[in-house]
C-alpha cells in the first residue's frame, strides 16, 4: 500500500483520485429503515394514537431526539443503552410505556433483525458508484459506527466494492476527529488532498473532512442546511462529472 503524504504537503496532485463516503443517511437510508422497523414493532404501544402521531413518535426515535447516540459515541452509554433511551423518550411523547429489563432485551434483538430487513440504498447511490467504477476511481467508507457492523450494513443493502471501510473503533476516534478520515485515505493509498469526502453531517462529515485536509461535499437530501456556506448538493446525480472536473470544484470555503 502506498504511503499517504502529509495532508499539508502542497506538492500533491490536486485532482480527485478517490472518494470516501459516510454510510448512514448518505449511502443507506437508515432513517427510513428505523422508522419502518419502529412502527412494525410498536403497534401495541401506539394503539391509542392515530397514524400521524405514530409517525411523529417514530421520527423522534429515528432522529434520536433524546440525544443518546452522541452519548454512546462519547463512551457514556452502550449501544443497547442508547437505543433503549431513544425508545423510552419516543414512546414517552405519547405517554406509552416502553419495554424494560428482559422485555427490552427481547425487543432490541427483534428490532435489530427487523431494521436490517429494511436497509436499502438511496436510489442515486448505485448509479453513482457505477460511474466511479467506470472512471477508475476507488471508493471507501468512513463511519462513526463499528466497522464490522457497517460492513454488514453495506453488504445487506447490496452495496459492493467497498474494500475500505473505517469505523470509529478501528480508527481509534470518531468523526469529526481527523483520524478516521486519514485512516480511510491511508487504506485507499491516496493523498488526503486527492480524496473527496461525501457525507450528510455539516460538522462530523464536512468540517471533519476539511480539517483533516480532504476536499468535501455536504449531501443535503432534505434541504435541512439551507444556510450552509460550503459545497452542498441535494443528490449524487452529477457528482461524478464534478469529480472528473477536478479538485477546484470542491474548494468552496465554509
Amino acid at each position: 500500500m502506498n504511503e499517504v503524504p502529509n495532508a499539508l504537503d502542497g506538492s500533491a496532485n490536486r485532482s480527485i483520485q478517490g472518494v470516501l463516503f459516510d454510510i448512514d443517511d448518505t449511502l443507506v437510508d437508515l432513517r427510513a429503515a428505523a422508522i419502518e422497523a419502529f412502527l412494525e414493532l410498536t403497534t401495541e404501544e401506539l394503539r391509542h394514537v392515530d397514524a400521524s402521531e405514530a409517525s411523529v413518535v417514530a421520527a423522534a426515535f429515528a432522529d434520536d431526539k433524546a440525544g443518546a447516540y452522541e452519548r454512546y459515541m462519547a463512551g457514556e452509554l452502550t449501544f443497547l443503552e442508547q437505543r433503549e433511551i431513544r425508545l423510552r423518550f419516543s414512546l414517552g411523547l405519547v405517554n406509552a410505556e416502553a419495554p424494560a429489563g428482559e422485555l427490552y432485551q427481547a425487543w432490541a434483538e427483534t428490532y435489530e433483525k427487523t431494521v436490517r430487513s429494511y436497509w436499502r440504498p438511496f436510489e442515486d447511490v448505485v448509479p453513482h458508484l457505477d460511474q466511479l467504477r467506470a472512471m477508475g476511481i476507488p471508493f471507501g467508507a468512513v463511519s462513526n459506527n463499528l466497522e464490522s457492523y457497517q460492513r454488514a450494513k453495506l453488504e445487506i443493502a447490496g452495496l459492493e466494492g467497498f474494500a475500505v471501510v473505517v469505523g470509529s473503533d478501528t480508527a481509534g476516534a470518531p468523526k469529526p476527529a481527523p483520524a478516521p478520515f486519514l485512516a480511510g485515505c491511508q487504506q485507499l493509498g491516496i493523498h488526503p488532498r486527492q480524496t473527496l469526502y461525501v457525507g450528510d453531517n455539516p460538522v462530523n462529515d464536512y468540517e471533519g473532512a476539511r480539517n483533516a485536509g480532504l476536499p468535501a461535499v455536504l449531501l443535503d437530501r432534505e434541504a435541512l442546511h439551507e444556510e450552509f456556506l460550503g459545497f452542498r448538493i441535494r443528490h449524487l446525480g452529477g457528482l461524478a462529472e464534478l469529480i472528473g472536473a477536478g479538485f477546484d470544484s470542491f474548494v468552496t470555503e465554509s
